[in-house]
């Protein structure tokens, strides 16, 4: 039987049920033969099942996976390397699509190239999220506009690439197609070192000055508040790249402190115009 090209033909499992699993899956409803869902906690899959987030759930990735065409890892990154890992001992069978949607792409691609022929592969990353975690946070509006990054390889078929460009804009993203090495720098710079940043701010803070925090505080410590694992395996499976991003910031820094020590008002103004100038460029450009 001819594969079909058509996204709607497709059936969809999602590892992982979270915040953005689920999301995808609600922007996926109606856009698909079928979406198939699997975590490791029963009482997600239950709540899954009974918010019609998707068809059926379970516990059990090899449950879903026979049924499926389409295979999305929604886990952090270190939960998506131990599974692609074993995936050629539960699915032998016919030609799989399997994508990710994780915040780092060179150690998830190498994993993705070393699976075996029947699978096709493609790396995703949809840039968005919310502070609070977990189903019952999830909505499709999430990734309404958002950039989803795809990351293909030599090996993705031109099938799985049309397939994955469709499910980014039916769920209302924009595709931005790039590779893994240039993805990890740029991430290290937007969204790994300002977790970090923010780690950092907030164990420079008094936690008794809570009822002088302002607008400020709370926005730029906000990325503090993701949990551990996520941050941890997002930072440390690009470290180099973070580690870099973190130096030039620290440079950054060096020069506020040293124009402030000499009161040097002038070139301080300087520096802070050109930031806000900055920024409002790239605002306009997103």
């Amino acid at each position: 039987m001819e594969e079909s090209n058509s996204l709607k033909d497709q059936n969809i499992a999602i590892l992982g049920l979270g915040l953005m699993g689920a999301s995808i899956a609600m922007g996926l409803r109606g856009h698909c033969k079928k979406i198939l869902g699997s975590d490791i906690d029963s009482l997600v899959c239950q709540l899954a099942e009974a918010k019609e987030i998707v068809d059926s759930a379970s516990t059990d990735l090899r449950e879903i996976l026979p049924q499926a065409d389409i295979l999305i890892l929604a886990t952090p990154v270190s939960t998506a390397l131990e599974i692609i890992a074993t995936l050629p001992s539960i699915h032998n069978g016919s030609k799989l699509i399997v994508t990710d949607v994780t915040s780092t792409k060179v150690k998830i691609m190498r994993a993705l190239e070393s699976l075996p022929s029947n699978f096709d592969v493609i790396g995703g990353h949809p840039i968005c999220g919310k502070e609070k975690l977990g189903i019952c946070n999830a909505e499709k509006e999430m990734l309404y506009d958002a950039t989803y990054t795809l990351t293909p390889v030599e090996r993705t078929s031109t099938r799985t690439k049309s397939l994955l460009t469709q499910l980014v804009e039916v769920i209302g993203a924009n595709s931005l197609w790039i590779d893994a090495v240039k993805h990890d720098q740029m991430l290290a710079k937007t969204s790994h070192a300002p977790h970090l940043l923010a780690v950092a701010l907030m164990h420079a803070t008094e936690t008794d000055l809570s009822k002088l925090k302002a607008g400020g505080f709370s926005s730029a410590t906000r990325l503090s508040a993701t949990p551990t694992s996520m941050m941890l395996s997002m930072v440390m499976t690009n470290a180099e790249n973070t580690i870099a991003a973190l130096e030039a910031v620290k440079a950054e820094i060096d020069e506020i402190l040293t124009l402030m020590k000499a009161d040097d008002e002038e070139n301080l103004t300087l520096l802070l115009d050109a930031s806000k100038a900055k920024r409002e460029e790239m605002m306009r450009r997103a």
